[in-house]
């Protein structure tokens, strides 16, 4: 009997937690004939699955819980810096350590898959501790990086696209210097505990092509075991229904064109790119489309409104949504979804969007590299370019014909690469590679 325990920050809300929260599904409902068992711990619970259970954090001090939040944003306080991914210093411990090594099953083999944790989740040190083998699905960069989730963006300097690759230089002072970054260095701190401590390799699980690069040149990961391994989706549940219908649902006028995007938050997270659709919509508007985008639809779901984006176009939000009945509705109704992220592993969005036969526009970046194939089943722009990006949506959707083309292949795609059973069993094989 092989145990999984999924360690995950929460189950279901937010795009990591959704895709760690499918693979301990797709993983328990598979029968194989290695025989497995998964659960998942968190330390907030939204779903009412009963595999899925909340640390036991009753005999966390008061001290600690009130100590861990103040040390955090003191030390984060003195990071000045224009990276606006979020940090996190996984310190101090968090008592999840002695839970996790008390877990045990009688005549079962265990191992911990890791997700996205957060700072109250479990500690740089605590990891070290644990006992059974690890495996680690990284939904960014966190776990060879320092404190972000993800690295700077592509800098503009002096004519010159500089990258940060402080992850590949042992965070040396040096390698900070081109960087608009001062004050503490809380990178290089967060790093060198993990180096510290990190002596036994890790199982890593990456999602795309980038991400499997982005780990073999790091100065921390790059001698360890690494899994190839997409996101799954239960290509069942997901699936397209009448486009028509979905729209008359959404009190959409059926003969407009929907454009699509979505993320949590919606539009404020500036690493997922809006404020790039924001002048792409306008380009279209102005140019390509000569004023004819009445005739078409701007969804965005993840917030209610906002204050900050074009108001001048049909734009209707849709709000915070997390149930995938909604969601299947809105991709259904749409004709292209935009996921016009500067940085992404393997986005969700993009993800349910092909299950649904949604053709998807992104940046020849990232995870997108792996999941869009351009022209097939969706477009690919030219980075961080709002004209390739607008050149994108229209094409995607100004003829009918092919629009329905790479809907057809969007929907195959994910139904030949990403269907949770085909996943499951590379995870399987993953692990019995381990045991």
């Amino acid at each position: 009997m092989l145990d999984i325990i999924h360690l995950s920050n929460n189950d279901i809300k937010g795009g990591a937690s959704r895709a760690a929260y499918r693979i301990h599904r797709c993983i328990k409902d598979i029968k194989h004939d290695l025989k497995v068992d998964s659960s998942m711990k968190v330390v907030t619970k939204y779903s009412d699955d009963p595999s899925v259970d909340c640390f036991n954090l009753e005999n966390q001090s008061w001290l600690w819980k009130r100590l861990q939040p103040r040390i955090s944003r003191y030390l984060k306080n003195h990071l000045k810096t224009n990276n606006y991914s979020m940090h996190n210093i996984a310190f101090p411990n968090t008592g999840v350590l002695k839970e996790l090594n008390k877990y045990d099953k009688k005549s079962a083999k265990k191992i911990f898959h890791m997700h996205w944790i957060g700072d109250n989740t479990i500690s740089v040190e605590e990891i070290a501790r644990i006992k059974s083998p690890i495996f680690w699905t990284l939904h960014d960069q966190w776990a060879f990086c320092g404190a972000e989730h993800y690295t700077y963006p592509p800098i503009y300097k002096n004519g010159k696209i500089i990258k940060d690759i402080r992850y590949c230089q042992n965070y040396s002072k040096s390698s900070r210097s081109l960087l608009d970054e001062k004050g503490f260095d809380l990178n290089r701190w967060t790093w060198i505990r993990k180096k510290k401590y990190w002596k036994t390799p890790f199982n890593i699980v990456v999602t795309s092509t980038w991400m499997f690069d982005c780990v073999k040149n790091s100065s921390l990961m790059s001698e360890w075991p690494i899994h190839l391994i997409p996101y799954p989706i239960d290509i069942n549940k997901w699936k397209p229904i009448n486009k028509l219908h979905a729209k008359k649902i959404l009190g959409i006028d059926t003969s407009k064109k929907v454009i699509l995007y979505g993320a949590i938050g919606g539009t404020k997270d500036k690493r997922k790119g809006a404020h790039l659709l924001e002048e792409s919509l306008k380009i279209l508007n102005n140019s390509y489309l000569k004023n004819s985008l009445k005739k078409f639809q701007i969804l965005v779901f993840g917030e209610s409104r906002s204050e900050e984006f074009i108001h001048d176009l049909p734009i209707k939000f849709m709000g915070a949504l997390s149930d995938d009945i909604s969601l299947k509705i809105i991709y259904s109704a749409a004709d292209v979804m935009v996921v016009p992220s500067i940085q992404d592993a393997f986005a969700q969005t993009g993800l349910e969007a092909h299950a649904c036969g949604t053709p998807v526009v992104a940046f020849k970046t990232g995870g997108f590299l792996d999941m869009v194939t351009h022209k097939q089943t969706g477009y690919l722009a030219e980075p961080y370019d709002p004209d390739s990006l607008a050149i994108g949506i229209k094409w995607v959707i100004e003829n009918e014909i092919r629009n329905k083309k790479l809907a057809k292949q969007a929907r195959k795609k994910a139904v030949e690469k990403w269907d949770s059973k085909i996943i499951a069993k590379e995870y399987i094989n993953a692990y019995r590679s381990v045991i």
